[in-house]
C-alpha cells in the first residue's frame, strides 16, 4: 500500500516503468554473464601463463640438476625472475631443500616449512596452489616435478603476482558497467519516445471516449498511421457514428415507451378507480393460492386491508371461512370458470355476512394462467327479499291451499250435510239408513284421509338416516309398478353410474319420493311409452332455478325421464303446490309430499318439459345430508 501513490496512472509512464526494468534486467544478466567468463578467461591465461614458467623453467633446468651445476641453476631462476609478474622461482632437490632462488638467497640448503611449501614439495604433478605474501599480496604459486627415467630429481615452483590480472578484471567491470548505464540511457530515451508515438493517439482515443460519455457523439479522431492504433481510430469513429445513429432511435423509442407508460399509468389508474368503485368485492390470488389484491369492497367484507393479506396463503387469510379458501383453491386447480356459490363469510370481527362469490381464471396477454379472480357479493338483501318472497310464497301456498282443501272438503260435507237434514225424517226408512251407512262413512274416512295428508305435509320431518343405494332404491320402485309397465307397453331404460356411492337417506322416505315420481310418469304415458332412469354424480356447473349452488361435499343426482305428454308452461309454477293436479280424482299432494321429502334430506328437485315432448323430474342430494334443525332425526350415525 506504500507504492501505490507511486504507481503510474499515464500510458506512456507505464510503457517506461515497464520497458526500462527490462532492459536493466537484460544489461544486468548480459554484465554478470560476460563479467563472469571474463573473468574466467583470465584467470585461465594467468594459469596456463604459470605452468608454461613452470615447465619452462623444469625443462632448463634438468640437465643442470643431474650434473649438480647450482650455478647455472641459480641464472635461470634469475632470469626467470626478471619476467613480468614473477614474484619467485625456487628449484628444489628430491628431499625438498632449495637449491636455487631468485628471492631469497639465504634460504638456499633449507626446507621451506609452510603448507604450501611442503605440498609443492612432494607433488609428483603439476599444482597450482593460492597463497599470500607476509605483505598480503596475492600469488599463484606453480609447481612442476623434475623427472627423469620416471625418478622425481626435484621440483620447480614459480609464483606469479594476482595484482595485475585483478587489475584487468576491475577494468572489464567497469568498462561493462559504462556500457550498461549507456545502453539504459539509450534505451530509455527510445522507450519514452516508443511510448510517446504510442500513447498519445492512445490519449486522443481516451479523450474522444470520455467526450462521447459526456454526450459529444459528433467528435471524430483523425488516423495518423495505418497500424494498429489507426484501425482503432477508424472503429472509434465508426462506433461514434453508431452511437449517435443508436441514441436517435433509443430517443424516439424512449419519447414512444414515455407515451405509453403515460397511457398505461392512466388506464391502470382507470382500472384501479373501477375497481374502487364496485360495490362488489374483488380478491385476486396467485397460482400458488397468495393473495395478491384486495379491492376496497372486499376489504370492507372481510376486515382485512389489503397490504396485510399480500403474499399470504387464501387459506390462511380466510382461516375463518374455509369453504372461501377451498373455492379459490379448487379453482387454480381446475383452471375453470365457476358460478356463483353461496357462502356465509365470518369477518374478522367475529360477524358473518351472507355473500355469493364466483370465480374465473387470469390469464396474462400471451394466455398463460397467472391465477384466479374471485367476485364476492353481499347478499344480505337478497336474502331478505327472498325470505319476504318464501313469506309472501307461503301465504299464496296458504291461501291455495285453504281454497283445495275447501274444495276436496265440500263434497263430502255436502253430503253429510244432506244425510243429516233427511235424517230425523227418514231414520225410519230402512233403504234410507243403509245409504247412509254406505256413504257417511266413506265420506268421512276421506276426509280424514286429506287431513293425515296434510298433517304430514306439514308436520316436522322424523327421519331414520340410514345408507342407501340408489340403483336399489330406483329398482325397488321399478318393480312396483313392473306389471302394470308391462301391460301398458312401457319400456324402461336404466343408466347408473359405476362409481356412485351410497347416500345417508331415510329409505322409506326416499322410496316413498321415488314411487311417487314413477306414479306421476306412469300416469303420464296411458299408451306405453319409455321411462329412463339415472343416477349419477351431480354435475358442479349446474344450479338448478330457485336453488343456489351451496359449497361443501359433492352432491348425486336422481333423474326420472318418461316420454308422456309433458307439462304446460302454465302449469308449472303449480306442479308442487298441494291440491294441483292434471289427473281425474287426484288430489294433487303426491309431488307436494316429494318436494318436502327431499328438502328434509337437504337436496333439491326440479323438472324440466316440453309439451308432448316428456318430462323429467330431477333430484340432487348431498352424500352426508345437513337437515333443518327442526327435523327430527334418528340413527346412530348422526350423533
Amino acid at each position: 500500500m506504500i507504492f501505490a501513490g507511486l504507481r503510474p496512472r499515464s500510458l506512456q509512464a507505464r510503457l517506461l516503468w515497464g520497458t526500462v526494468p527490462v532492459i536493466s534486467l537484460v544489461m544486468v544478466s548480459v554484465l554478470v554473464v560476460v563479467e563472469q567468463r571474463q573473468r574466467t578467461a583470465v584467470v585461465d591465461e594467468t594459469e596456463r601463463r604459470g605452468q608454461v614458467l613452470a615447465k619452462d623453467l623444469a625443462a632448463i633446468s634438468q640437465s643442470h640438476l643431474l650434473l649438480y651445476n647450482f650455478t647455472a641453476l641459480e641464472q635461470n631462476v634469475a632470469r626467470l625472475a626478471i619476467e613480468q609478474d614473477v614474484h619467485y622461482a625456487i628449484i628444489l632437490d628430491a628431499d625438498g631443500r632449495v637449491i636455487a632462488e631468485s628471492a631469497r638467497v639465504e634460504r638456499i640448503g633449507q626446507m621451506l616449512p609452510s603448507a604450501v611449501d611442503r605440498r609443492a614439495a612432494e607433488t609428483i604433478e603439476p599444482l597450482i596452489q593460492e597463497t599470500t605474501t607476509k605483505s598480503g599480496r596475492a600469488l599463484y604459486d606453480f609447481a612442476a616435478p623434475i623427472i627423469v627415467q620416471g625418478r622425481k630429481w626435484g621440483t620447480v615452483r614459480v609464483g606469479l603476482s594476482k595484482q595485475r590480472m585483478e587489475a584487468l578484471i576491475r577494468r572489464t567491470r567497469w568498462e561493462l558497467g559504462v556500457l550498461t548505464v549507456a545502453t539504459l540511457i539509450v534505451g530509455g530515451l527510445a522507450a519514452a519516445i516508443v511510448a510517446r508515438r504510442i500513447s498519445r493517439p492512445v490519449q486522443s482515443v481516451a479523450e474522444g471516449a470520455a467526450a462521447i460519455s459526456r454526450g459529444e457523439l459528433d467528435l471524430r479522431i483523425d488516423p495518423v498511421t495505418d497500424d494498429e492504433i489507426g484501425r482503432l481510430a477508424v472503429a472509434f469513429n465508426h462506433m461514434a457514428a453508431q452511437l449517435r445513429q443508436q441514441r436517435g432511435a433509443l430517443e424516439d423509442a424512449n419519447a414512444e415507451l414515455r407515451q405509453r407508460l403515460e397511457e398505461l399509468a392512466d388506464l391502470k389508474s382507470y382500472t384501479d378507480n373501477i375497481l374502487a368503485s364496485l360495490t362488489t368485492g374483488i380478491v385476486t390470488v396467485d397460482l400458488d393460492g397468495r393473495v395478491v389484491t384486495l379491492n376496497p369492497a372486499a376489504e370492507m367484507m372481510t376486515g382485512f386491508f389489503a397490504g396485510e393479506t399480500a403474499g399470504r396463503y387464501c387459506t390462511e387469510v380466510f382461516a375463518e371461512t374455509p369453504a372461501l379458501g377451498e373455492i379459490l383453491m379448487e379453482a387454480i386447480a381446475s383452471r375453470a370458470a365457476s358460478p356463483g356459490v353461496t357462502t356465509t363469510l365470518r369477518r374478522r370481527n367475529g360477524r358473518t355476512l351472507p355473500i355469493e362469490i364466483s370465480t374465473v381464471p387470469l390469464k396474462g396477454g400471451d394466455g398463460k394462467d397467472l391465477g384466479v379472480i374471485a367476485a364476492m357479493r353481499d347478499i344480505t338483501v337478497v336474502r331478505e327479499l327472498e325470505q319476504r318472497l318464501r313469506r309472501s310464497d307461503r301465504l299464496a301456498a296458504l291461501g291455495s291451499l285453504a281454497a283445495g282443501l275447501a274444495h276436496e272438503i265440500k263434497n263430502p260435507l255436502t253430503s253429510l250435510l244432506t244425510f243429516s237434514r233427511h235424517l230425523t225424517r227418514r231414520f225410519d226408512d230402512e233403504q234410507f239408513r243403509a245409504k247412509f251407512q254406505s256413504v257417511v262413512p266413506r265420506e268421512l274416512e276421506r276426509i280424514n284421509g286429506i287431513v293425515e295428508r296434510l298433517l304430514e305435509l306439514s308436520r316436522p320431518a322424523r327421519l331414520t338416516f340410514a345408507p342407501v343405494r340408489l340403483p336399489a332404491t330406483l329398482e325397488r320402485g321399478i318393480e312396483l309398478y313392473a306389471h302394470e309397465m308391462e301391460s301398458s307397453g312401457v319400456r324402461v331404460v336404466r343408466e347408473y353410474a359405476r362409481d356412485l356411492p351410497t347416500v345417508w337417506a331415510d329409505p322409506d322416505a326416499l322410496y316413498q319420493a321415488v314411487v311417487n315420481l314413477i306414479r306421476n310418469a306412469l300416469d303420464a304415458m296411458p299408451s306405453g311409452g319409455r321411462l329412463t332412469v339415472r343416477a349419477g354424480w351431480a354435475d358442479p356447473g349446474v344450479v338448478l332455478p330457485g336453488h343456489p349452488r351451496t359449497t361443501g361435499a359433492r352432491r348425486v343426482r336422481v333423474e326420472i325421464e318418461d316420454s308422456g305428454v309433458g307439462i304446460s308452461a302454465g302449469d308449472a309454477d303449480r306442479v308442487f303446490n298441494p291440491f294441483f293436479s292434471t289427473k281425474d280424482g287426484g288430489t294433487g299432494l303426491g309431488l307436494a309430499l316429494t318436494h318436502k321429502i327431499v328438502e328434509d334430506h337437504g337436496g333439491s328437485i326440479d323438472f324440466r318439459s316440453i309439451a308432448g315432448g316428456g318430462t323429467t323430474f330431477r333430484i340432487e342430494l348431498p352424500l352426508f345430508p345437513d337437515p333443518p334443525a327442526e327435523a327430527g332425526m334418528h340413527g346412530d350415525d348422526l350423533r
